[in-house]
């Protein structure tokens, strides 16, 4: 497999990534005005008491809570919270106003809901997945498949492809596009992964590919058969929501050589 992907990804991690959003500033604005849901913790049983916390802008009076409608469900896996608005006779300001509003909820079974975050007219305001499995269930908790980015050190990244398919198959093979101390790219793949901490947290081997052949002189770099491969050390993904996570490389004794904050690119 190693040989079959090495070429193809070359070129990519010779090219400068910049994801959309970070190019057009009137995505971010908009992207502001979803609401950005985390869930505290995460991935746990039934039983354990979850947070979930909303952030957002509001136009004029923020909401001072939110609170999981049980009755009127959409579907058996669909759970809508609503947002609180304040009680006041006081005017609310016309400008978009930060926010952030959570809620307790504690499931009673096991499976994955989706949570539609509304407003008290009904108004989509965005979603998540409320994860609730047994202590030894470590398949994935969301499918990673995509490009992923740290906003403070844009232009490296990673690729993952996810194979999570009816047969609960969780393998995950990554790519990882960095930089050494000359300035000139590198790039690392995530192979042998098993999935940890309920689904939450992935680890890999990471390997580093060479190459035996000579590109024409006028070409820095051209496809051609992977010569050797050498084990660099190992990866570890904590997925901290749907489209964050935080990224450790590893060295061959465990300790943490760097770390980073990556999130989700929208293409």
């Amino acid at each position: 497999m190693r040989s079959i992907v090495a070429a193809m990804l070359l070129l990519t991690s010779l090219m400068p990534w910049q994801p959309a959003a970070a190019q057009n500033p009137t995505n971010l604005v908009l992207a502001e005005r979803v609401a950005q849901v985390t869930i505290t913790p995460q991935v746990a049983d039934v039983g354990v008491p979850r947070t979930i916390q909303i952030a957002g802008v509001w136009p004029g009076c923020s909401p001072v809570g939110a609170r999981v409608i049980e009755s009127g469900r959409l579907a058996p896996t669909t759970r809508v919270v609503q947002m609180i608005l304040p009680q006041t006779l006081m005017p609310c300001p016309a400008a978009f106003l930060p926010y952030t509003a959570s809620a307790t909820f504690t499931p009673t079974s096991r499976g994955i809901d989706r949570l539609l975050i509304h407003n008290v007219d009904g108004e989509y305001l965005g979603e998540s997945l409320l994860d609730t499995r047994a202590p030894d269930d470590r398949r994935s908790a969301y499918n990673i498949t995509g490009m992923w980015y740290d906003p403070a050190s844009n232009g490296s990244g990673l690729t993952f492809v996810h194979s999570r398919n009816a047969a609960r198959d969780n393998t995950v093979f990554g790519t990882w596009y960095v930089y050494d101390s000359t300035g000139l790219p590198r790039w690392y793949t995530i192979q042998d992964t098993e999935w940890k901490e309920q689904g939450t947290v992935l680890e890999g081997t990471m390997y580093e590919t060479r190459a035996f052949g000579n590109c024409p002189i006028t070409f820095i770099a051209c496809p051609t058969a992977l010569g050797l491969a050498i084990t660099a050390g190992r990866a570890r993904v904590t997925l901290t929501g749907t489209a964050s996570a935080r990224v450790e490389a590893l060295s061959p004794n465990g300790a943490v050589v760097f770390t980073s904050n990556v999130i989700r690119a929208e293409i």
